[in-house]
């Protein structure tokens, strides 16, 4: 009888296993698709993305370009994914104001600022260090001719509107109104505008001597840069009534006041693989992927749900702040 036994719980123990193997090779088959803000390209590519897909057998799949062009993709049909993560809120904002909403909550999850990244290996990297260490004003660096400084299109791209607004605020902040004309030679002049996904390969590559960027591409590429004023760098919610003091009017008229830089997560109406979805959520609010975003220069704030979320995800955040 014992040998009975022991066969049947070997057979059994067997069977329970190859039952696991099918389960995640099914579940490693299905692909979580993620729309994200160009900026999280590093971050995404070579961390959260593969960590996520070890953490639960999902396949991951990504994809990033500015977060305002990624919102008009999704309207225009020509993406679906799983997820959208976006820097600042205003994407969010404008899926859910559609005609025909595309997106009906979005999650706050982490916090970041504006800095000025630069190549060590630019001719002007003498100046641009000087003014690292504040030994040179900032803007008269990047006000010279000879300097090429780079950002991305604010009607596309959240960096983009953040800089025109940084930009603002320090013709505030230094009592000089003609800083922001001539650091940005024109909010939409082309010459100076390249789009989120390569613009820091073409600082990296000696093509521009400065971008601006926020403080997590600098932190997770090595890059050199320039810490602004925290009444200026959008990165502090105790300067929020301040930055509301310069704003963005966007070609179709919408107005975008100045408020500190945050990252949102939602979970599209088109969204074909819901279940993907809410594990990838769930391990973007887990501590080892906070781990991972700190580690890449973002800073951890408290979750916070805009708007009308499924109960899947209001339970999920539950659990995340009782732990």
């Amino acid at each position: 009888m014992k040998g009975i036994w022991r066969i049947t719980a070997a057979l059994t123990l067997l069977l329970l296993i190859i039952a696991a193997l099918i389960s995640t090779q099914q579940k490693t088959g299905e692909e979580v698709k993620i729309l994200y803000a160009g900026s999280l390209i590093s971050l995404m590519e070579t961390s959260i993305g593969p960590a996520f897909a070890r953490e639960t057998g999902f396949r991951y799949l990504g994809e990033g370009h500015g977060s305002i062009q990624n919102a008009y993709m999704l309207i225009d049909g020509q993406r679906f994914p799983d997820v959208f993560i976006s820097a600042g809120t205003e994407a969010m904002e404008l899926l859910m104001k559609n005609e025909q909403p595309l997106v009906s909550w979005y999650m706050t999850f982490a916090a970041d600022e504006i800095v000025i990244a630069y190549n060590k290996k630019s001719p002007a990297a003498g100046l641009l260090e000087k003014a690292a260490r504040g030994e040179l004003p900032w803007y008269e660096v990047l006000s010279k001719p000879d300097i090429l400084f780079l950002r991305t299109d604010p009607e596309l791209d959240p960096k983009g509107y953040y800089t025109v607004i940084m930009a603002r605020l320090a013709d505030i902040f230094y009592g000089n109104s003609s800083i922001s004309s001539s650091i940005l030679r024109g909010e939409r002049n082309l010459d100076f505008i390249r789009p989120e996904e390569v613009l820091i390969t073409l600082l990296e590559s000696g093509e521009t001597d400065a971008v601006s960027a926020y403080l997590h591409e600098a932190v997770e590429r090595g890059l050199p840069f320039i810490q602004l004023p925290p009444e200026i760098s959008l990165g502090y919610p105790e300067f929020a009534e301040f930055y509301k003091k310069a704003n963005y009017t966007t070609e179709s008229g919408n107005v975008i006041v100045g408020k500190p830089i945050v990252f949102a997560v939602t979970i599209p109406e088109t969204a074909n693989n819901v279940e993907g979805a809410l594990a990838f959520i769930r391990f973007l609010l887990s501590d080892e992927a906070g781990k991972i975003m700190e580690k890449h220069g973002f800073r951890r704030i408290r979750p916070q749900i805009h708007g009308e979320a499924p109960q899947e995800i209001i339970n999920l955040l539950k659990r995340v702040n009782h732990e």
